[in-house]
């Protein structure tokens, strides 16, 4: 027997294999997205103490060398934004292609996960226009430029979460409405046309 005429069966059967029980590619399971968002939780609850040490009694939190003469300063706060932004992005980048859950069990997972970060997220964004009145000016400018990339990369990485977990998705963008109002008044608070220090417009 030829090694022709068992190859094409052989072809065939296995093409009607792969098209009756197809592969699921997701590029992010549901345990890793967990996992990054837990991640992103804990970096904001980790700046959340650190914005909350801001005290001009311990130094002038400004920005800059030297800023807050050795004490927590708002360049450490914008780092420690830096720092969720760029895990946001990097989580962001591996989502691509990342398919709805199926499974109700890990779809609730994410969930709550989702659900913890925007409690938490929002305390820290909270913490944070609470001491816009400590600046002024200028000095407003860097941590409302922070606050804005934050704002893209929540945005577009909340959109990803949501997508993925039909079970739960409309409670999901209510929770996402809720964390952008709070970050539209973290960028108002430091936007000076928006805030006079005291938050009037925000």
């Amino acid at each position: 027997m030829h090694f022709s005429s068992l190859f094409t069966p052989i072809v065939a059967l296995l093409a009607t294999t792969v098209s009756a029980s197809p592969i699921e590619k997701r590029a992010v399971t549901a345990d890793q997205m967990v996992t990054t968002i837990n991640k992103i939780t804990q970096q904001s609850k980790a700046l959340t103490t650190v914005a909350n040490k801001i005290n001009p009694m311990n130094g002038v939190p400004l920005l800059g060398p030297g800023a807050g003469s050795g004490s927590t300063s708002f360049n450490d706060v914008i780092t420690g934004f830096q720092g969720i932004i760029q895990t946001g992005t990097t989580a962001i980048t591996n989502m691509d292609g990342t398919a709805a859950y199926t499974d109700a069990t890990e779809e609730q997972k994410v969930c709550d996960a989702f659900a913890n970060f925007v409690v938490v997220h929002q305390n820290l964004l909270q913490v944070v226009i609470g001491k816009s009145g400590l600046l002024q000016g200028v000095f407003l400018d860097p941590v409302a430029a922070v606050l804005r990339s934050l704002e893209g990369v929540v945005d577009t990485l909340a959109f990803g979460i949501i997508d993925s977990v039909p079970v739960c998705a409309d409670k999901a963008t209510s929770q996402k409405s809720d964390l952008d109002d709070t970050l539209g008044k973290a960028i108002c608070a430091y936007t000076p046309a928006g805030t006079l220090g005291l938050n009037l417009f925000c």
